[in-house]
């Protein structure tokens, strides 16, 4: 198959929509989604209807998918420090709820996203959204979504990408969770990285980030029914700058081992990218803003190259509903 041939295949199924993108974990870098996001609402036919994160990543999609407009989130990543807002070391002090799996609890993460979406559960937010979180105890992985996204969920799709134990062969289960209403509680486990934050615990379950299972969650937005993907990864999150303890060792080999598992997710989008020169970036240092427009541009490069220059201008051109019926 040629690469006019296929850049053909992906316009069609965007011009058939609905859109998905799954938007990685990686901490303060997350801020380099608002990037993508901007680009995708510039052109009405690239504008997602359904979406899905993991860690930070579901942080911007809870965003997005709430309405909440691209230049508001753009201002919220901006502001967002993750000492300062999120947590305060005081609550060190605090070993109460599992304070010894993890250094931090990240509840006030949770009431800053439920405060931004005005206090909306799943099933009032305008647009699907999914948020992956990881039971390690049970081997895991938990999907939180609303009624009509769980009702439709294609269980092949997620399958093809973690598939159940079988037989002698080891596998991972997938629980797709439609009963939660707090969608800050969900934010929460997702985001809760593993010897930094506590374990959330929801249903019973004790759950940590996402990105542990699902770092760039693909396979999730096409099981939830998207027709064209697109997968931003932001480095695996667990990858540390450097060695300096015990801690930073495990984590990157925890990072080395998931790094086969991410190229298979983004090989699974018609667009998927990691934004350049991210893994040289700190997960925890807040405000760094270029990489908004670092993000952007890469997005721009890796539609063009998807789709065709051509294409790409013939979108900004063009309105979504004139894409939707085929014109």
């Amino acid at each position: 198959m040629t690469d006019g041939f296929r850049r053909l295949r992906r316009y069609r199924r965007l011009l058939r929509g609905p859109v998905g993108v799954a938007l990685g974990g990686g901490g303060a870098r997350g801020i380099a989604h608002a990037g993508v996001l901007e680009v995708m609402d510039r052109y009405p036919a690239l504008r997602p209807k359904i979406l899905a994160g993991s860690s930070a990543g579901s942080v911007m999609a809870v965003l997005y998918a709430a309405g909440i407009p691209v230049s508001e989130i753009r201002t919220f990543a901006s502001e967002l420090d993750w000492f300062s807002h999120v947590v305060r070391f005081s609550d060190i002090l605090d070993l109460r709820d599992g304070g010894f799996a993890g250094l931090l609890p990240n509840n006030r993460l949770g009431d800053v996203v439920n405060r931004r979406i005005g206090g909306r559960s799943f099933d009032d937010l305008p647009r699907d959204v999914a948020v992956v979180a990881a039971d390690i105890q049970n081997r895991r992985r938990i999907i939180f979504t609303s009624r009509r996204a769980a009702r439709r969920m294609n269980r092949r799709e997620l399958e093809r990408f973690l598939p159940v134990p079988r037989g002698d062969l080891p596998g991972a289960e997938t629980v797709v969770i439609s009963s939660v209403s707090d969608v800050g509680l969900a934010i929460r486990a997702s985001c809760a990285v593993p010897g930094f934050f506590r374990p959330v615990e929801v249903a019973g379950m004790l759950l940590v980030d996402g990105g542990v299972v699902d770092q760039t969650p693909v396979d999730v937005v096409r099981a939830m029914g998207a027709r064209f993907s697109i997968g931003v990864s932001l480095a695996l999150s667990f990858m540390p700058q450097k060695l300096a303890s015990p801690t930073q060792a495990l984590s990157g080999t925890v990072g080395m081992l998931g790094i086969q598992q991410l190229r298979r997710s983004l090989e699974l989008a018609d667009v998927g990218f990691q934004v350049s020169g991210i893994e040289a970036r700190s997960p925890v240092k807040p405000h760094q803003l270029d990489l908004i427009e670092t993000a952007e541009q890469d997005m721009l490069k890796h539609l063009r190259r998807a789709l065709g220059a051509g294409r790409l201008q013939k979108l900004a051109y063009t309105s979504g509903e004139n894409h939707r019926n085929g014109e």
